[in-house]
């Protein structure tokens, strides 16, 4: 590929043009735009097999679709220029040949370091002696000349060949003029990739051509440190300070390429020392050199000052190339700085609607993915009544769905619709959490028909709500009492065109049990079969009825109402048949279901269920007040799987020994021994857990 420079050069000649797709244009250069842009006349296209031409009046090429052009440019100064350029670019033989004879000789010691860009001036030069102030990529200054595996002839062999090679690229630059190979170095830090190549033919212009080092040179090795790969600010820096040294003045074209290498490879001292120097010279900072620094604060992370820059010279907006507001938008964006990034975005939307310049896909898709990520609403909402409502961004599924989430918060009913009709154009099949973002919107609007209509239409696609989908309702009815009986209301009127869940049947029965009593929420269960086609599920009993029932009547027809829609007991409800067993005065249907709560085969448990801590300690201190000796293995059994009830016991059998001890003292001796056998079962639960001792061996 050209230097922008040669194409210009090039205009009116011949040119040949090879495409990405592998068509050739064959025609003569028209024009060519900053982004290199070509307009060919007369032109000869070639298919890809070469079997296809046509010959065409006028075409335009796209930069970015050239794979590779040529031109035949009968101006000397440019042809010649493009022969220096192609004089110092190494075949790939000769680069493999280099890099193996700099392989070599680092074994054996013989070659010296690649010198970097500050130490390319020669030595012997009368004016200007060497600064050395960079050290080489590797000092072997102490390498011996020892016989190592490659062994000392092999390396000098190999080195000797790459010493053919370099001078083999000398003889072609020897041709070249050397105002050409100043003007290729002009036009080389335009392209990229281009470091090395401008380091050796300075070095060949100081060695060869006897140049002294001077403004255009420095000039061209700081413009090289720009390269993103093999470029450095310290080594920008130093070539500064040689400059300095040598009492070289610098011009203003040396800072800005100085702050065009701190944009690239930041440097907070080197950018500071820059634009003091501009300072006392009385040099103007050009809206250039302003991006170049604000490119710099952001790559070093001054976000605020980098901000605060570009607020500066937005007083006037035409010197701010969009390309930087597309920089500040993918910086804050990734940063989590939403406020900010809104404000860049609605700005550059501003001017994209008077230049007619959008805003590229890519980036508008990148915010909506960073705005989505964190729930920021406003940014969400302008992005996706601009650019996806009508087309133009098509988000991701997980996008999407963190739009759905982020409308449901803020409870926009119209954003998260629309998120469901983008969801299902694509055939996604909808999740519980796609609906239940849905009801708490209508929620967040008071709409409790539609959010009982919306659990109706999960049930009817196959999915079951649970009580955990119900949970901004239960919020809702919790707060009031009018609200509860109304949606005791509507689900009577959606019954007859829906058939209704059970999980919208429970959320009534457990807001009414808040606000009035657990006999009215079970006079209300009654009713279950009215409302619900499929009757109550386990959570009905488990989570709301079970929960807060304390008589055996009321335990016992709600048992018998299970086992008549042949909803299987599992763990939970067992833990809750034995809490309210042990508050009756005969508490041994707790040990029946225990019993049969221990027979429950439930694979990868070998110990089956058992009983929860608080249920545990309350019949622990049934057996207690009863003197039921049962109680050693119920204690045996919680520490035998992890359970710490020692502290709650050992309170347990304090508050249980008083009143028995204060009986005795009053009653006097008989007394106590009648409340002994309560004493040997309170004095077993709390023995140590320790190993008995064998005496005779620990004596002998």
């Amino acid at each position: 590929m050209l230097p922008l420079g040669l194409l210009n050069a090039a205009q009116g000649h011949p040119m040949l043009v090879e495409l990405k797709s592998g068509e050739t244009l064959n025609g003569h250069l028209i024009q060519c735009d900053t982004w290199m842009n070509l307009t060919l006349k007369e032109v000869i296209q070639t298919s890809p097999e070469a079997d296809k031409f046509v010959r065409l009046p006028e075409v335009y090429v796209k930069g970015n679709n050239i794979k590779y052009l040529r031109t035949n440019n009968t101006d000397s100064r440019a042809a010649a220029t493009e022969d220096a350029v192609d004089s110092v670019e190494t075949t790939a033989e000769e680069e493999a040949t280099e890099v193996d004879a700099a392989a070599g000789a680092r074994e054996e010691g013989v070659v010296e370091a690649e010198r970097p860009a500050s130490r390319i001036f020669r030595t012997n030069d009368r004016l200007f002696k060497p600064a050395a102030l960079l050290q080489a990529r590797k000092d072997n200054a102490d390498a011996s000349f020892a016989v190592s595996r490659m062994g000392t002839g092999q390396a000098q062999s190999t080195h000797a060949h790459a010493m053919i090679m370099t001078r083999s690229s000398n003889r072609k630059l020897d041709r070249i003029p050397t105002t050409t190979i100043y003007a290729a170095l002009q036009e080389l830090p335009q392209v990229e990739g281009t470091y090395h190549s401008i380091v050796k033919l300075v070095e060949y212009l100081v060695q060869e051509r006897d140049q002294k080092p001077n403004v255009r040179l420095y000039e061209c090795l700081i413009r090289a440190n720009i390269d993103k790969n093999h470029g450095s600010a310290e080594v920008a820096g130093r070539l500064l300070q040689e400059m300095i040294l040598y009492k070289i003045a610098a011009t203003p074209q040396i800072y800005q390429a100085l702050l065009e290498v701190t944009a690239v490879h930041p440097d907070y001292v080197l950018r500071s020392t820059v634009l003091f120097d501009m300072k006392n010279r009385w040099y103007s900072v050009t809206p250039n050199d302003q991006i170049s620094i604000i490119v710099g604060l952001l790559r070093d992370g001054q976000y605020e000052v980098a901000l605060a820059q570009l607020e500066e010279m937005n007083k006037n907006p035409s010197a701010i190339p969009l390309w930087l507001y597309d920089v500040f938008l993918y910086v804050f964006g990734d940063l989590g700085f939403h406020d900010e990034a809104f404000a860049i975005l609605k700005h550059r939307q501003r001017i994209a609607d008077i230049l007619d310049s959008p805003l590229s896909l890519s980036a508008l898709q990148f915010l909506l993915d960073a705005f989505s990520r964190d729930a920021f609403y406003p940014g969400i909402k302008y992005i996706w009544d601009r650019f996806v409502t009508p087309g133009y961004l098509n988000p991701s599924d997980a996008v999407t769905t963190n739009i759905l989430n982020a409308a449901s918060r803020h409870g926009d009913t119209a954003l998260a619709i629309g998120t469901i009709q983008a969801l299902s154009a694509r055939g996604r099949k909808l999740d519980l959490h796609h609906y239940e973002a849905l009801i708490h919107v209508h929620i967040q609007h008071g709409d409790l028909r539609k959010a009982f209509i919306i659990m109706c239409i999960m049930h009817k696609a196959g999915l079951s709500p649970d009580l955990s989908s119900t949970r901004s309702i239960f919020w809702m009815l919790r707060d009031s009492s009018a609200a509860t009986d109304s949606a005791l209301e509507i689900l009577h009127e959606l019954r007859l065109r829906y058939t209704v869940p059970s999980a919208a049947f429970n959320v009534i029965l457990e807001a009414t049990e808040i606000h009035r009593s657990f006999k009215v929420a079970l006079d209300m269960y009654r009713s279950v079969r009215q409302i619900c086609a499929d009757g109550p599920d386990i959570e009905t009993y488990n989570d709301i009825l079970l929960r807060h029932c304390t008589y055996r009547k009321s335990m016992n027809f709600l048992v018998a109402e299970m086992e008549a829609f042949s909803i299987v007991p599992n763990k939970t409800t067992y833990d809750h048949l034995i809490r309210i067993s042990t508050l009756q005065e005969d508490y041994e249907t707790a040990f029946q279901y225990l019993e049969a709560m221990r027979a429950r085969v439930i694979p990868g448990l070998p110990e089956g269920w058992w009983m929860s801590k608080d249920s545990a300690l309350a019949l622990i201190r049934r057996c207690i007040l009863a003197e039921d000796f049962r109680v050693e293995d119920i204690i045996k059994q919680c520490r035998s799987r992890g359970m710490a009830i020692d502290g709650e016991l050992q309170a347990l059998v304090e508050k249980v020994q008083q009143p028995k001890q204060a009986k005795q003292s009053e009653t006097g001796t008989a007394a106590g021994e009648q409340i002994s056998s309560g004493q040997v079962v309170v004095g077993t639960l709390l023995e140590p857990q320790t190993p008995t001792v064998d005496v005779q061996s620990m004596s002998a």
